[in-house]
């Protein structure tokens, strides 16, 4: 049993790094770094904090019910007569369901009064988000500004023959860049709230009182991130 439950937890854990890995190796691939001020590097690290903070309010409750699912998993292929190996398959199967379901186990925990989603940590991790968004909309406007003012002087300076094109566009294409990993770690977070108030609703449906501070700052963040990507534009070449 403790080899299986072992076995369970590495699945889980891979499955939470790979997700982890694939954001890393997209945001490397971001490029246009050569062209990027100091400012709008900073920009993008926040804006990358602010993602991984927003992944965090998610991760726990992903991991438990991963481990719910995937001893389902392990019951049933062992119902169906298979060994030790069947069920670690088996297992690897049920985490699917586990991340999505668990309905019934739920409502077990409400009955128990047991919290299904962690309100404290939630709410905590929520005002972690918000604080971070505090930090990016500041900078945000401030490069966009920045930016702006900067392409208005540069098409001058085209017109006047005083840059070639081909330098406007190796810099617009910077800022371009910038604005786009800036965008990407944006919506990510985005999803990661939109996430997390699922899980709200989900618990809230199974039984779990007390959340309505949690909702709200949940639906408070998830406006504000949808308002910040909205001044984000691309610039024309």
């Amino acid at each position: 049993m403790t080899r299986l439950f072992a076995g369970i937890l590495i699945l889980a854990t891979s499955f939470l790094a790979g997700c982890t890995e694939e954001s890393m190796q997209t945001a490397s691939f971001a490029g246009g770094g050569a062209q990027k001020t100091a400012q709008e590097k900073e920009l993008e690290k926040q804006a990358r904090s602010l993602n991984q903070v927003s992944k965090d309010i998610i991760v726990r409750n992903t991991v438990e019910g991963a481990l719910i699912g995937a001893a389902a998993g392990c019951g049933i292929a062992v119902l169906m007569g298979g060994d030790g190996n069947d069920c670690l398959v088996g297992a690897a199967v049920g985490g699917v369901a586990g991340g999505v379901g668990g309905n019934a186990v739920g409502r077990q925990a409400a009955e128990k009064n047991e919290e299904i989603v962690k309100t404290a940590e939630v709410v905590k991790n929520l005002g972690q988000v918000s604080s971070r968004l505090n930090g990016v909309e500041t900078n945000l406007r401030a490069v966009l500004k920045s930016q702006d003012a900067e392409i208005r002087s540069l098409r001058r300076q085209v017109q006047s023959s005083q840059i070639s094109q081909s330098q406007y566009q190796t810099r617009v294409k910077a800022i371009n860049s910038n604005r786009r990993v800036v965008s990407n770690e944006l919506r990510r977070s985005e999803a990661n709230v939109v996430q997390a108030s699922q899980q709200l609703d989900q618990a809230s449906s199974q039984g779990q009182t007390g959340l309505g501070t949690a909702k709200k700052a949940a639906a408070s963040n998830q406006n504000r991130l949808k308002r910040t990507l909205a001044t984000i534009k691309q610039v024309d070449l």
